[in-house]
């Protein structure tokens, strides 16, 4: 059986019918018998919990293919609070002890608003980053040369605090712009 990670929150497994034959599973109750299929799924979820580190899994989704004669394709999707919640724990640990913000904007005019405000208020931040995951927009900031309270309460009119690590995005999201956002931003919006 092949487990993988294909997005935040769903996992792709592969399965030959001879590993399920294996496993005790026969073809005519693969075909007629639903109590066969729910200790497949317990198997494959409890595969992806101790992999993945999930501990609560909620609602699931499974689709079933099946591309080859030799091989069953499941796609398993899983509840994206419960993903997040349960893969980046430690991420979201060490996010909070670094003195940067990372913030998620669902319009990518929000930050364009935001970067706008601080300028005029003369707030500059030393690093700034742009990532784009799923249909979301992240700024990380860093540097700032004014009090973090004061930045925080002003992205919290335009997004929302991240609950992903820089981390989880520099491998899973799309960095738009590196360590320069702001002053790009400002310039050519």
């Amino acid at each position: 059986m092949k487990l993988e990670r294909i997005s935040s929150n769903k996992i792709k497994y592969s399965i030959t019918f001879e590993e399920l034959t294996n496993k005790g599973f026969l073809q005519d109750e693969l075909l007629r018998d639903s109590f066969v299929w729910d200790v497949l799924f317990d198997e494959m979820l409890d595969e992806a919990s101790r992999i993945y580190e999930l501990n609560d899994v909620g609602a699931v989704s499974i689709e079933i293919f099946s591309l080859t004669s030799r091989e069953l394709v499941l796609i398993l999707t899983l509840e994206e609070e419960i993903w997040h919640d349960t893969i980046i724990k430690e991420e979201l640990q060490e996010a909070e002890k670094d003195e940067g913000l990372l913030y998620r904007f669902e319009e990518f005019d929000h930050i364009i608003l935001l970067v706008k405000r601080l300028t005029s208020l003369n707030i500059d931040c030393a690093s700034s980053t742009l990532f784009a995951f799923g249909d979301l927009y992240y700024l990380k900031m860093d540097g700032f040369s004014i009090i973090h309270d004061t930045i925080e309460s002003l992205c919290s009119e335009y997004g929302d605090e991240a609950g992903l690590s820089e981390a989880y995005l520099e491998e899973y999201g799309v960095k738009i712009i590196e360590k320069k956002a702001f002053p790009l931003i400002n310039d050519h919006f």
